[in-house]
């Protein structure tokens, strides 16, 4: 064996024994990558059991959901509604003009002075004094009378207000009730959900888990390619040397044999010349029979 037989060789032993730790490492890294996958998957599968029962639960009591969902967009209708009507009457109250007098004891007083304008002689200063007094009545009384209007307006908006939020607290009692109805359902999905979290938590760790070791079985792997790669190079190089050793020997044997038959040829030559005794193979020899 030749000197870089010797080398080839020696690599290859030694990279053959770096293998074995990295093989053995991959084999316990795979076990235990299969092992999380196994209890992720486990986990999921009782997460889906568990999604079911809360989605029949659901199902039971979709009814019951269905109403309170448009019992809340009722409620927030109505209560835009209240909005609404709280700035109309905002709007209305700074419409109303001031006053500084009683409306009902003004339209008395003007109705006395008109009953003692037609009732009573007056003087001609007295009636246009009794004149003047009910124009300026008159005009203060068309405040009112516009102030009356207004409030009126009010009142109606403070009336569908308080009906609205009857409306609101009878609806309030309805989604009350509807809430009750479906307590019980809603107190058999919470631990549900709860677990089903819990599940879905401990699955995304072991997925994670998983996720870490098989990135290190792929390193491992690689590292191993290469190793196997290089074996295979220094096989190749080894094998060729080995071919090149074995064909030099050929050669070197034939001609070793080439040179051990011309001898023996001369020999048996020289005996036929000399006339000497030779043997039948020997004679062959001399005759060119190999």
């Amino acid at each position: 064996m030749t000197e870089n037989e010797e080398f080839y060789k020696a690599k290859i032993s030694s990279l053959t024994k770096e293998r074995i730790p990295l093989i053995e490492d991959l084999r316990r890294l795979r076990e235990s990558a299969e092992e999380y996958k196994q209890k992720r998957d486990d986990k999921n599968r009782e997460v889906q059991v568990i999604a079911q029962q809360i989605k029949e639960l659901r199902e039971g009591n979709e009814e019951t959901s269905s109403k309170i969902s448009q019992m809340k967009m009722e409620k927030e209708k109505l209560y835009e509604k209240v909005q609404e009507t709280s700035s109309k009457i905002k709007e209305h109250n700074s419409k109303l003009k001031p006053l500084n007098f009683d409306g009902e004891q003004l339209k008395k007083k003007r109705d006395d002075l008109e009953w003692t304008q037609q009732t009573t002689t007056l003087s001609l200063e007295e009636e246009n004094t009794i004149i003047k007094q009910i124009a300026e009545m008159e005009e203060d009384l068309k405040d009112y009378e516009e102030n009356l209007e207004i409030q009126s307006v009010i009142n109606q908006f403070k009336k569908e207000m308080e009906e609205t939020w009857q409306n609101i607290n009878s609806l309030k009692k309805e989604m009350q009730e509807e809430y009750n109805k479906s307590k019980p359902i809603f107190d058999q999905v919470t631990p549900l959900m709860e677990k089903r979290d819990e599940l879905r938590n401990t699955a995304d760790i072991h997925h994670k888990n998983y996720i870490e070791i098989f990135q290190k079985i792929v390193q491992y792997e690689n590292q191993l390619t290469k190793i196997e790669e290089e074996i295979s190079i220094y096989k190749a190089q080894q094998i060729k040397l080995q071919r090149e050793r074995r064909e030099r020997e050929k050669q070197e044997k034939r001609k070793k044999e080439e040179t051990i038959i011309q001898t023996k040829v001369k020999q048996a030559q020289e005996k036929l010349e000399k006339k000497k005794r030779v043997t039948l193979q020997e004679l062959k020899l001399a005759m060119g029979e190999q």
